[in-house]
C-alpha cells in the first residue's frame, strides 16, 4: 500500500522538486540508523509524511550536500540532514514494512515473509523508540486481518479501519502540540481510506488470481470505474478539506502540489492501470551514502 501520496511533477516548481527530492534522501538516510537494509523500506508516501510533520511542527529543515553511492554520476545534492521528524517517519517506514510482508505472506507470497529477519533490527529499534506508534499498528492492523479473514464484503469496513490506523499512526508523533492532532487525525484518516482503496483497485486481478481479499470484488464492484473513481473522490476530497485547516508553518507550495494536484492524478493512474514506473527524471531516486560511523551498533 505504497506509493499513493506523490507529487504531481509536470507542475512542480524546480525549488520544491529539489526540495522534496531533499525530503527524499533525507529519509533514506535517517533509515540507515535502523540497518543499512531498512532503507529498503523507503517510500513517498513517508517522504509526504515527513514534508507534513516539519510544516505543521514548524521544524526548519537543516540541508547538506550529499552524494549517492548508488548514483555516483549524479553528484552531491542538498540533502535533508536527519532529524527528529526524519527519524519518526524512518521508524514508521520499518513497522509498516514488517506488517506488509506479513500481509503480503498471508496473500499467497510466503517468500515475502522471509524478508522479515533481514530488518529485524530495524523493527526492534524502532518499536522500542515509537512503543506509542507501534502499538497502533499492532492493534489495528490485527483488526483490519480480521475483516479480511472473514471476507466483509462491505467496501467501506476495511478502507475507514485503516484510515482511522493511519490518523492515529500519523498524530503520535511525539512533536505534536495537543491543538493540532485532531486535524492531523482527520487528514491521515481520509488519506488512509483513499491510499487502501486505490491499491485495492490496482490489485483486483492479482488478487483474484491468489483468491485474495479485495472488496472491490466480494462487493461486486469489480468492474465499475465509476464506483471506484467516485470512492476515491470523496476521499480525496474530505483529505482536502482537513489539509486546509491547517496551520502550516513551512512547505506550503509543496504540500499543495501534492494535496490538489498530486492525488487526483495518481488516483487517475491507478482507475486506469497506469501503475508502470514513473520517468527516472520526474522522480526522486533512493541515496546509499549513510557514513558507517554514523549507525548505531545494537547491543
Amino acid at each position: 500500500m505504497f506509493g499513493y501520496i506523490t507529487p504531481f511533477m509536470p507542475e512542480l516548481r524546480v525549488r520544491d522538486k529539489e526540495l522534496y527530492q531533499a525530503y527524499y534522501c533525507g529519509l533514506c538516510r535517517a533509515l540507515g540508523k535502523y540497518g543499512l537494509t531498512s532503507r529498503l523500506t523507503l517510500t513517498y508516501d513517508a517522504t509526504f509524511a515527513a514534508v507534513l510533520l516539519s510544516a505543521v511542527t514548524g521544524k526548519e529543515p537543516h540541508f547538506s550536500l550529499r552524494g549517492c553511492a548508488a548514483h555516483p554520476v549524479r553528484g552531491r545534492i542538498p540533502t535533508v540532514d536527519p532529524d527528529e521528524v526524519s527519524d519518526f517517519c524512518a521508524g514508521v517506514c520499518v513497522l509498516l514494512a514488517k506488517y506488509k510482508l506479513l500481509d503480503d505472506a498471508g496473500d499467497g507470497r510466503p517468500i515475502r515473509k522471509a524478508a522479515i529477519p533481514v530488518i529485524k533490527r530495524g523493527i526492534k529499534r524502532a518499536e522500542k523508540k515509537y512503543p506509542e506508534a507501534a502499538a497502533v499498528l499492532s492493534e489495528g492492523l490485527a483488526r483490519l486481518s480480521a475483516i479480511e479473514s472473514a471476507s466483509d464484503p462491505d467496501p467501506d469496513k476495511a478502507p475507514m479501519l485503516f484510515g482511522e490506523l493511519l490518523g492515529k499512526l500519523l498524530s503520535s508523533y511525539p512533536g505534536l502540540d495537543e491543538s493540532s492532532k485532531p486535524l492531523l487525525t482527520e487528514l491521515g484518516c481520509k488519506l488512509g481510506c483513499y491510499v487502501y482503496a486505490a491499491d485495492a483497485w490496482d490489485d483486483r486481478e492479482e488478487d483474484k488470481k491468489r483468491k485474495s481479499y479485495n472488496m472491490f470484488l466480494l462487493s461486486g464492484l469489480g468492474e465499475d470505474k465509476d464506483a471506484c473513481a467516485a470512492m476515491l473522490d470523496m476521499y480525496i476530497n474530505s483529505a482536502v478539506l482537513a489539509y486546509d485547516l491547517l496551520d502550516l508553518k513551512l512547505n506550503k507550495p509543496l504540500l499543495d502540489n501534492i494535496m490538489y494536484m498530486g492525488l487526483g492524478c495518481r488516483a487517475s493512474e491507478a482507475l486506469q492501470g497506469k501503475n508502470e514506473k514513473k520517468d527516472p527524471e520526474d522522480t526522486p531516486e533512493p541515496c546509499d551514502d549513510e557514513p558507517r560511523g554514523e549507525e548505531e551498533k545494537d547491543k
